[in-house]
């Protein structure tokens, strides 16, 4: 600090002001830009999925996701969890590229439960596999989850959101 107290002199107050100035907007705002990821939503939809054992059809609801399929579809506690998202073609040349990648969370309906990232893998061209083991709910034995799921591309976020209907049979 003192450096800069006795650079500026009231003889170069003004110009080092603005270099001064430049220098600190180079460096919080280049990285900054430098780095930038599109963060932008390309499209949002949300649907109900009843889990049973045919895969969840979400082509009416989302341009590039077609299924989803849960295994168990009774989203037991305690017990491993598999979820399987399939796409449809991408009209993004990223495809190509293989710069896209699919993210999924569930989040508590009934009950605040935090976020619950989901790990996904690609396991076949557009298919997407994960597992989890969900937490007990103490208050609600019949909590309800919804899926957030997005598909990440340069052009920007496709996002559904999927509230889950376990299946009570299994």
């Amino acid at each position: 600090m003192i450096i800069v107290s006795k650079w500026l002199t009231a003889e170069r107050t003004s110009t080092s002001l603005v270099v001064l100035g430049l220098i600190l907007l180079a460096v919080i705002i280049l990285p900054r830009w430098l780095l930038k990821e599109n963060n932008a939503f390309v499209s949002t939809s949300s649907q109900h999925c009843q889990l049973t054992t045919e895969p969840c059809l979400l082509t009416n609801s989302s341009p590039v996701f077609t299924h989803l399929q849960v295994t168990p579809t009774s989203l037991p506690y305690d017990k491993p969890i598999t979820f399987n998202v399939k796409l449809g073609q991408i009209t993004d040349q990223s495809q190509a590229t293989g710069q896209n990648y699919v993210t999924l969370q569930l989040v508590g309906k009934t009950m605040n439960m935090g976020l619950l990232p989901i790990k996904l893998k690609q396991i076949a061209p557009q298919q997407f596999e994960g597992n989890v083991i969900l937490s007990y709910c103490t208050i609600d034995p019949s909590m309800q989850w919804q899926a957030d799921i997005r598909l990440h591309t340069p052009t920007g976020i496709h996002q559904i959101l999927i509230d889950l209907i376990p299946n009570d049979d299994t």
